[in-house]
């Protein structure tokens, strides 16, 4: 008797524990579930590269674009960032983005020209005399017919306020005059408007990749590079160049730009935040740019490089027949009569 009551007892209590085992399972699938969800709670990923390292201002700008907007989308947006070609050469991201990829990056009106031609007189050499013209096209309707035109072709361009500084001649040779530059080799990005905007100086434009340039002047390839303070400095170019030759013969203004298909597949106001946080991490990047350009003029100079004033001018006058070359004469004058109202 006292075994059967034993064994009852023994029963219900391996009743009880199995009732409890079923209870926490499925408490824990519950949890796995909802765990699961979280991980892979966003709803939209973009993935942003950009050519310049980590320290750079443009990287800056997009870690700044990256928190605020999965702040305020509450983790439905999800971006990744990359830095120094990690995701793709910028030529690669605006492919990509064009037709239809989840990917965005930082460039200059140079490499998306391609696209639409008139937006090559955006980095056209002198276009802009300061960031006040610059901003008055930018807000122009001009300027929005423009983004309408590129976002037709896959491309959305959700800020180009990113000023980024003046671009001039760094180089292992002396320029102090528009004579100098004839006969040096020139690293480019390839685009047209800077290529024809090196030529019509006398230079020998070469496209190449930005991480080439270096080893390209250790190894004499190139003679130079055209680049504003902070790729240069960043990228240790000053320890294989020698002279700076302050042509200023572009105001440098970049963009965020994205896949127009990931774009429209936000909800409307997911699309307004993004809109407004890459504008707001473009005026962070130009901030941040201008302290740095400063400040790393000094430091080149203490490192030995020379710095040249040259008579911007000369350079203006010779560059004029990059226009012609590239056919931006009518677009020059459509951004001429807006800047100058």
């Amino acid at each position: 008797m006292k075994s059967m009551k034993t064994f009852g007892v023994f029963i219900l209590i391996m009743s009880g524990l199995m009732f409890i085992a079923a209870c926490g399972s499925n408490d824990s699938s519950d949890n796995d579930t909802e765990g699961a969800e979280s991980s892979g709670d966003a709803e939209y990923t973009l993935r942003v590269g950009i050519t310049q390292n980590d320290q750079n201002a443009e990287y800056e700008g997009i870690e700044q674009f990256k928190e605020r907007v999965e702040e305020r989308t509450d983790g439905a947006i999800k971006i990744e960032t990359y830095h120094s070609d990690q995701l793709a050469s910028v030529p690669d991201l605006i492919e990509q983005a064009s037709t239809g990829n989840s990917v965005g990056t930082i460039t200059d009106a140079g490499q998306i020209g391609d696209l639409k031609n008139e937006f090559y007189v955006l980095q056209s050499p002198y276009m802009f005399q300061n960031n006040e013209q610059i901003d008055k096209f930018l807000e122009s309707d001009l300027y929005q017919e423009w983004v309408d035109d590129f976002s037709a072709q896959g491309l959305q361009i959700l800020s180009f306020n990113w000023k980024l500084g003046e671009r001039n001649l760094a180089t292992t040779n002396k320029i102090e005059t528009i004579e100098d530059v004839k006969g040096n080799v020139i690293r480019t990005n390839g685009s047209q408007i800077v290529d024809e905007t090196i030529s019509s100086m006398g230079g020998s434009p070469s496209g190449m990749p930005w991480t080439e340039a270096y080893p390209g002047l250790e190894q004499g390839v190139i003679d130079g590079v055209e680049a504003h303070n902070l790729a240069i400095y960043e990228s240790s170019l000053h320890e294989v160049i020698n002279h700076i030759a302050r042509t200023n013969h572009f105001q440098l203004v970049s963009g965020l730009v994205a896949s127009a298909d990931w774009f429209n597949g936000l909800p409307e106001e997911f699309q307004e935040i993004v809109i407004e946080e890459a504008q707001a991490a473009g005026d962070t990047a130009a901030e941040i740019a201008a302290e740095k350009s400063a400040e790393y003029e000094e430091l080149m100079i203490e490192e030995g490089v020379e710095f040249h004033d040259v008579d911007q001018e000369e350079f203006r006058k010779m560059t004029q027949k990059a226009y012609e070359s590239v056919g931006l004469e009518e677009a020059r004058k459509q951004v001429n009569e807006v800047i100058q109202e």
